[in-house]
C-alpha cells in the first residue's frame, strides 16, 4: 500500500431511522455538510420497524455504522437499546442519537440544544424569563421542550394535548410547579395567556390535519414555534403570520440539533455560517432528498 493511500481518511457511514422515513430531511442536511467541510462519508436513510427496533439497535455494534440519528416512533426504542445514556438522553428517557464509544452503544439526545438554541438566537433568554408558554403534544418532543425551557428558568409552562390523560401524565412525571395541564376543551384560555406558543405535536405536518388551535385571540407580541419543517410553513404559521405574530419553523431547530450529531458521527462541528437553510428550503419545495 502506498504512503499516500495509507494516509487517506476511512469514509464513515451514518444514518437516520424512522417509520416511516422517506420524509426526512436529516440526509440532505448531512450530505451538504459532508460535501462543504470535504470530509469523506455518506449519511443515508433507515426504515426500521418499531417492533424490532430495540433488537436492530442493538446490532448497531457489529456494523461500520458510526451513529444514527432517531426519530419518531422510534426515540424510546433507542434509548432502550443503549448501554449507556448522556445526561441529557437520561433527563428526558428518550435519544435522538445514537452512537458508539469503547465498544458500547450510547443514547444521547440533542433535541434540548436543537430546540433552545434558535428560540434563544430569536428572542433572548430574558425574554422567555418574563413570560409564560404553552406547549402543544405529549410526546417525546414535548419532553425536550419542557426540559428546555425550565433549563433557562421560563416562570410557567402550561401543557395541553388532545388526550388529557397523557398531559396530566407527563406533567406528573415532571413535577414542578411552574408547570401545569388543562383540558383540550380549554385549551383556547392558554393560547389567550400564553407569551410563547410550541406546537410540538405532529398536528400541521404534511398529510397530516392542521392542529386544531385559533391564533385570533393571542397575545400582540406572542411568539409561535411550531417544530415541524414539512410543510416549510406550517398551516399554525400561516394563521400566526396572518394576524402579525412573529414565528419559528422547524427548519432551524433541524439544523441546530443535527450540529452536535454530525461531530459525533464525523469528528467535526460545521460552523454556525455554513446555513444549510437554503438547501433544505429547495429539498422540501421539488421533493428530492
Amino acid at each position: 500500500m502506498s504512503s499516500a493511500s495509507s494516509k487517506r481518511p476511512i469514509p464513515k457511514l451514518a444514518g437516520v431511522c424512522g417509520w416511516p422515513i422517506h420524509h426526512s430531511l436529516s440526509p440532505v442536511l448531512h450530505s451538504w455538510w459532508l460535501k462543504q467541510l470535504e470530509i469523506p462519508g455518506a449519511y443515508v436513510p433507515f426504515a426500521v420497524d418499531p417492533k424490532t427496533a430495540v433488537e436492530a439497535f442493538r446490532t448497531l455494534k457489529q456494523t461500520s455504522i458510526t451513529g444514527l440519528n432517531v426519530t419518531l416512533p422510534l426515540k424510546s426504542a433507542a434509548f432502550q437499546s443503549a448501554d449507556i445514556a448522556t445526561e441529557d438522553a437520561q433527563k428526558l428517557g428518550v435519544a435522538n442519537c445514537l452512537y458508539k464509544s469503547r465498544g458500547q452503544l450510547v443514547a444521547h439526545n440533542t433535541d434540548l440544544e436543537g430546540f433552545i438554541a434558535p428560540l434563544i438566537a430569536k428572542v433572548g433568554v430574558e425574554r422567555l424569563q418574563n413570560g409564560s408558554a404553552l406547549v402543544i403534544g405529549a410526546g417525546g418532543a414535548s419532553r425536550a421542550v419542557m426540559g428546555a425551557l425550565l433549563s433557562v428558568g421560563v416562570p410557567e409552562i402550561c401543557l395541553v394535548n388532545r388526550t388529557d390523560s397523557k398531559a396530566e401524565d407527563l406533567v406528573n412525571q415532571v413535577n414542578v410547579p411552574s408547570l401545569y395541564t388543562v383540558p383540550w376543551a380549554r385549551r383556547q384560555e392558554a393560547v389567550e395567556r400564553a407569551c410563547l406558543i410550541i406546537n410540538a405535536s405532529a398536528a400541521g405536518m404534511s398529510g397530516k390535519p392542521a392542529l386544531d388551535i385559533s391564533m385570533s385571540a393571542t397575545r400582540e407580541a406572542a411568539l409561535v414555534y411550531d417544530l415541524i419543517y414539512t410543510p416549510r410553513v406550517t398551516p399554525l404559521m400561516k394563521e400566526a403570520q396572518a394576524h402579525g405574530l412573529d414565528t419559528l419553523g422547524g427548519l432551524e431547530m433541524l439544523i441546530a440539533q443535527a450540529r452536535p450529531s454530525f461531530k459525533l458521527f464525523y469528528g467535526e462541528l460545521p460552523p454556525k455560517d455554513l446555513d444549510p437553510t437554503e438547501v433544505l428550503f429547495e429539498a422540501l419545495k421539488t421533493g428530492r432528498r
